[in-house]
């Protein structure tokens, strides 16, 4: 729930305008946070490596529940992910968990959480995701983490040795 102390909501932008909002927002004083991911693309000519949304059409707001109107009519923006009336946040340790991911080299998948909901609740004893929860993916190899996003219903999933992972009782 929305108060008057900031909170990180998802926002839902216009397609590939992730970037000029979370510029827009800057201008307007608001912290964002937009995780993008490094990605080849081949052209005829050249290969070129290029940053992407991790999420696409999403983007995070740290706002206040006074705030909300003036991220409403940023220019670009779609609208504030909300459940039965009610604005989505999403916990801080959430937000520094996709930080550490998009920071590290690992290859990272981007799974709807329908796909995830299956599995052992985990905490990763080492490693750049060290003290992580997440969950054990099932109907995939041994060793996939995922760092659930309950704000967007998604995942972010890394290949993490099963040697690192301790079940959380």
């Amino acid at each position: 729930m929305l108060s008057e102390t900031p909170r990180w909501v998802a926002v839902y932008t216009n397609p590939r305008a992730e970037k000029r909002v979370a510029l827009r927002l800057g201008e307007q004083s608001i912290e964002n946070y937009l995780p993008l991911r490094r990605e080849k693309r081949h052209w005829s000519d050249r290969i070129k490596v290029v940053e992407e949304p991790l999420f696409r059409s999403y983007i995070f707001a740290k706002i206040e529940k006074t705030q909300l109107d003036s991220l409403r009519n940023v220019d670009g923006v779609v609208y504030v992910v909300s459940f039965k009336g009610e604005i989505a946040t999403i916990p801080d340790e959430q937000i520094e968990a996709v930080r550490r991911a998009v920071e590290t080299d690992e290859k990272l998948y981007i799974h709807q959480s329908s796909l995830l909901r299956k599995g052992a609740t985990v905490i990763v004893q080492e490693g750049p995701f060290a003290q992580m929860k997440g969950t054990i993916v099932s109907n995939c190899r041994d060793g996939n983490f995922a760092i659930h996003i309950d704000a967007l219903s998604l995942s972010l999933v890394a290949e993490i040795d099963k040697n690192l992972l301790t079940p959380v009782e």
